[in-house]
């Protein structure tokens, strides 16, 4: 293993770190570089995370003119400069400095000597390093220059023979990893990378050496352990390269943190699945509407036909049932739109809060009656009011979607002649509480926290009609009155939610 510190030009001591205003240009964190040995030509040219095998064509990136002239300049000095690199066996670091349009540009051309297969070997690298030099300029510390290229630079390049043993791996894999070059030479690799990882890079391994004399290249991603336990992700672009003669004798390899790119893409899927979800649900929905529709409506219908074709048969109390039953249908499709329309003013923005001194003995009373005329069984809420004010500052409005849909709910969701409590009290002087109990089917504990989202029905509420949409309604008027609402469920143990409102203006 062979480590190289940066030389005089950013020696590391009192570091300082400096952090400018300005966002750092993309220029800045372009690399190019190529490997040779001592009997060869320069070959394997990289640029950024691309591969070729030509020094100026071939990425996937088009090089711009400042770079090409910089590659240039690089390539005329090459053969000069590794010669003298590879006798001495010492790194080299220098800047070269270039003027295009108007802007002088610099860039720091590295380079360092290495063995692989008993062969003598140099990795050169060229990077613009324009940014940091005008920053030094500005405050006049080399110092700073070695923290922000030597400190925050996260990309990696290494080099490591066909028997997998590593020849060179950049200072920075301790940016990337929380390791130094040391402390990365002595871990093994199913400490560093997690399972999946480690089998996907053995694959990858096995095509790089499967060939003597092939010229491979792989682009890869692989998920690892940072030194402080936390998972990141790297994207690794790696290819061979050869003797004179053309047989492979080793790989180089650049490395990437991709971890937040990573995050974002699973933020993505995450939000697409979640769309998707919501696209089967609102399918789904529909459905389960048309249904809450028809039901009614055949019921009206029946009855209209059953007035239309015997009227002048049927008896008092028969005309009276149906057109009761009519009534209670139209009740019930008006319950229905009532809470779309809820839903649908909340998502708009044109659902207000409109309150004002309200009689809540009263608004409770015509609640209950209300909702006594429209079920089946009757009589079957009893409400207990405790010592209130006569008047107290309520929304009528979002009161009643918020009771009307927890009480029907406790109906629905209980045996017909069961009876469900609707208490109402004083919190505090200025908060109402109010409690809604049934001993009905209850809420399964995993599904607990999905029963507030729109068209979410519990798994056990099947067998019962519904859109979906109540305790939805119940939370965005809650919202809307600054409210909160807790629950207790148990399957098969029935349910009791408790409301607290503010109710003083």
């Amino acid at each position: 293993m062979v480590s190289y510190k940066l030389p005089e030009l950013f020696a590391p001591a009192e570091l300082q770190l400096f952090s400018p205003a300005e966002k750092m240009p993309a220029t800045g964190l372009s690399v190019y570089s190529y490997i040779r040995r001592r009997d060869g030509k320069p070959s394997s040219f990289t640029f950024n995370n691309s591969c070729s095998e030509e020094p100026l064509t071939g990425f996937h990136e088009p090089l711009d003119r400042v770079w090409i002239r910089a590659i240039g300049y690089l390539m005329d000095n090459a053969d000069k400069d590794d010669r003298k690199v590879l006798e001495n066996g010492h790194a080299m670091e220098y800047i070269h400095e270039q003027n295009f349009n108007g802007k002088d540009y610099k860039f720091l051309i590295s380079k360092f000597p290495f063995q692989a297969e008993g062969a003598a070997y140099i990795f050169s690298t060229c990077r613009d390093v324009t940014y940091y030099l005008d920053c030094v300029d500005e405050i006049g510390s080399r110092k700073v220059l070695y923290s922000l290229v030597a400190e925050n630079m996260t990309d990696v390049f290494c080099v490591a023979g066909l028997d997998g043993r590593l020849a060179f791996m950049s200072a920075s894999i301790k940016n990337l990893t929380g390791y130094s070059v040391e402390e990365i030479a002595g871990l093994t690799l199913d400490k560093l990378l997690v399972p999946d990882s480690l089998l996907r890079l053995n694959e990858v391994w096995g095509r790089l050496v499967e060939h003597n004399t092939k010229s491979v290249k792989e682009l890869f991603e692989l998920e690892f352990l940072h030194s402080d336990n936390t998972r990141h992700w790297a994207e690794i672009t790696a290819a061979t390269f050869s003797d004179p003669d053309g047989i492979n004798m080793g790989v180089h390899a650049l490395i990437r943190d991709i971890t937040d790119r990573k995050e974002r893409q699973a933020q993505l899927q995450s939000s697409l699945e979640r769309e998707i979800e919501l696209s089967n649900v609102k399918s789904k929905y529909i459905s389960t509407i048309s249904h809450e529709f028809r039901t009614p409506l055949s019921i009206i219908y029946s009855n209209l036909q059953l007035l239309e074709n015997h009227r002048f048969e049927l008896d008092a109390e028969t005309i009276n049932d149906a057109f009761e039953l009519s009534r209670m249908a139209v009740k019930s499709l008006l319950r229905v739109l009532d809470k779309v329309t809820v839903i649908d003013a909340v998502n708009k923005g044109k659902l207000g809060f409109r309150p004002a001194y309200t009689d809540l003995r009263k608004l409770c009373a015509n609640l209950v009656k209300d909702l006594n005329e429209m079920e089946l069984v009757p009589d079957r809420i009893d409400l207990s009011i405790g010592q209130i004010p006569d008047e107290l500052w309520i929304d009528e409005s979002l009161f009643n979607h918020i009771f009307t849909n927890l009480l029907l709910n406790a109906l629905k969701f209980s045996d017909k002649k069961s009876r469900v409590k609707f208490t109402v009290y004083m919190v505090s002087p200025s908060l109402a509480g109010f409690t809604v109990a049934d001993s009905g089917i209850g809420i399964p504990e995993d599904e607990k926290t999905y029963i507030f989202e729109p068209f979410y029905r519990a798994s056990n509420s099947m067998h019962a009609r519904g859109s979906g949409l109540g305790l939805a309604v119940v939370r965005d008027c809650l919202k809307l009155h600054k409210g909160e609402i807790s629950f207790e469920s148990g399957t098969g143990e029935g349910s009791v939610f408790k409301v607290v409102l503010p109710v003083t203006e």
